[in-house]
């Protein structure tokens, strides 16, 4: 084929002399992503939004308005929340991979595939991160933005067997939409034909079976 010292709220309590936060400066090759209560906190970050000086791309992670939203932004601002672990050999997948594509909704957490077990992610104050355990062959894998993330037929094929249908079917009618993508329904169906023993077989065949006979709304 893309932490310092807590501030008040800049809006409530303050005189005229109270300096106004300043979004950072841009990073040559790529947005920087601001993270709540780095430097800034939520209510400062909120009150740069309203301005039009900050984009919200993830809850909590903003970066300049300058950038456009596109798919190498929302793959780097994914990067960043994931933080370590988007480690070599791991990827951003399903919903947040068809995100990054343009062809789901902000994701409410993070969806990362890795080669082999895994404990699970411990808690923290940004998103849930969600690790998966999956092979990755090499051309399963795009770099969007520098940044490793499910092709979009392998983003197609983890949604359509693992998604529930209410989820599932926008998302599949968007990629198949995409003409960038050039991941249509033949594909998808051809690709899950092919793996006759993977669960959630019998589910990924009806969402694409039904979405091949009637036009559905892409997901926004």
């Amino acid at each position: 084929m893309e932490r310092t010292k807590r501030r008040s709220d800049p809006d409530i309590g303050h005189g005229p002399t109270e300096p106004t936060p300043r979004p950072p400066a841009l990073v040559r090759g790529g947005p920087q992503v601001i993270l709540v209560d780095a430097p800034f906190t939520l209510n400062e970050l909120q009150a740069l939004r309203l301005r039009g000086s900050l984009r919200e791309m993830l809850p909590g992670a903003y970066v300049s308005a300058v950038h456009p939203d596109n798919s190498a932004t929302r793959a780097r601002v994914a990067a960043a929340v994931a933080g370590e672990q988007l480690l070599s050999g791991r990827a951003l997948c399903k919903c947040t991979a068809a995100w990054i594509y343009g062809c789901a909704p902000m994701p409410r957490e993070l969806d990362i595939v890795v080669p082999r077990y895994h404990r699970p992610c411990a808690p923290t104050s940004k998103m849930i991160l969600r690790l998966s355990e999956g092979t990755l062959d090499e051309d399963q894998i795009c770099t969007v933005g520098g940044i490793a993330v499910t092709s979009p037929l392998r983003t197609a094929m983890d949604i359509a067997f693992n998604s529930e249908l209410r989820e599932s079917l926008p998302v599949l009618a968007a990629i198949n939409a995409s003409a960038r993508l050039r991941c249509g329904y033949p594909e998808m169906l051809a690709q899950i034909s092919a793996q006759v023993r993977r669960p959630g077989r019998r589910r990924a065949l009806g969402a694409i079976t039904r979405l091949m006979g009637q036009g559905l709304p892409a997901a926004a």
